[in-house]
């Protein structure tokens, strides 16, 4: 048996311990628990479906027709996916967001939104980090490429001066995508 030295199990054992541990999301999780909903938008569209706990459509004030659908075949263990179906954009964008967590982002920090999309078809997906108040600007917003296999997304916010904002996903127009286990992190 070959053995180290006390010094070499030292720096190996400390090494270990400052291994970055992942941090936790600034935003609620993006997992299992959830619940149902029906919403009537503008004109009488219809926005339906099961979103995880915390997370909801923002598409009110828009005359979009849509459903979100729970999926059983994840990309990661504890994290929710969820189908995204568009099938009428008549004014507007669906807009999915939460209205708890993080939404004071500060300046020079590098925010890493994060997660798995797909889609069998080409549809567009987009993700944003959209300013509080009027008139609800994004600040930063990129458009999500989808594959029919899920796919890691990246985007990343640094913002330029302290704000409030909402990291949000958007789609305007007809398709369905599938987005799955988001997670928002700062890094100084």
């Amino acid at each position: 048996m070959k053995t180290f030295p006390a010094i070499t199990l030292a720096l190996l054992f400390s090494m270990a311990m400052s291994a970055e541990t992942p941090a936790e999301s600034l935003l609620p999780p993006f997992s299992g628990s959830g619940t149902e909903f029906t919403k009537t938008t503008k004109n009488n569209h219809l926005v339906k479906g099961w979103l995880p706990a915390k997370w909801v459509d923002n598409s009110t004030w828009a005359a979009v027709n849509a459903t979100y659908t729970k999926l059983a075949d994840s990309p990661a263990k504890d994290a929710a996916a969820v189908r995204i179906e568009v099938t009428a954009v008549d004014s507007g964008q669906l807009q999915l967001t939460t209205y708890t967590g993080n939404h004071d982002y500060k300046k020079g920090v590098k925010y890493i939104v994060s997660g798995w999309v797909r889609s069998e078809r080409l549809a567009h997906l987009g993700v944003g980090a959209r300013e509080e108040d009027e008139p609800h600007a994004f600040y930063q917003q990129m458009e999500l490429t989808a594959d029919p296999e899920w796919k890691r997304f990246e985007f990343v916010f640094t913002p330029e001066m302290d704000c409030l904002a909402w990291i949000m996903f958007f789609v305007k127009k007809p398709g369905a995508v599938d987005i799955a286990g988001v997670t928002v992190v700062g890094k100084p």
